[in-house]
């Protein structure tokens, strides 16, 4: 047997309710030891994606005039070093797809943004609208 996702054309905010439904059934009610949620990881991770889009026209700006070989070396310099004086979490190379229950970075399916583990759970019981459980 194997758990496979089928999304029959759902459209995406019914989806997206039915996870908010099934995400706080799962924590009242569905062992609530497995699924805990690391608030200050997704938080951190929301402040660099803000973060990101604050500084993307001016880091690459920087980017573009440190690359750029027309001109001089002394004036590529000072951009080179403004770009260094950028906050570090303002780098889209920081940010991490995390799942939105359980704050894991890892095995997160973007299209769902939950991790693997705690999407199988959902599947498992039905809770996520359009997914079924299949077998063959």
């Amino acid at each position: 047997m194997s758990l496979r996702a089928i999304v029959n054309g759902v459209s995406p905010n019914r989806f997206m309710d039915s996870i908010r439904g099934a995400a706080h059934r799962l924590s009242q009610t569905v062992r609530p030891e497995k699924v805990k949620i690391d608030e200050n990881r997704n938080v951190e991770d929301h402040r660099r994606r803000l973060l990101a889009v604050k500084y993307e026209m001016r880091r690459n700006l920087y980017k573009a005039l440190c690359r750029d070989p027309s001109l001089p070396s002394d004036m590529r310099d000072v951009y080179r070093t403004k770009l260094s004086t950028l906050p570090r979490n303002s780098s889209f190379t920081r940010i991490r797809n995390r799942c939105i229950y359980s704050g894991r970075a890892r095995g997160v399916y973007r299209k769902f943004r939950m991790s693997r583990i705690v999407f199988r759970e959902l599947a498992g019981f039905g809770e996520l609208m359009g997914v079924t459980k299949s077998s063959w």
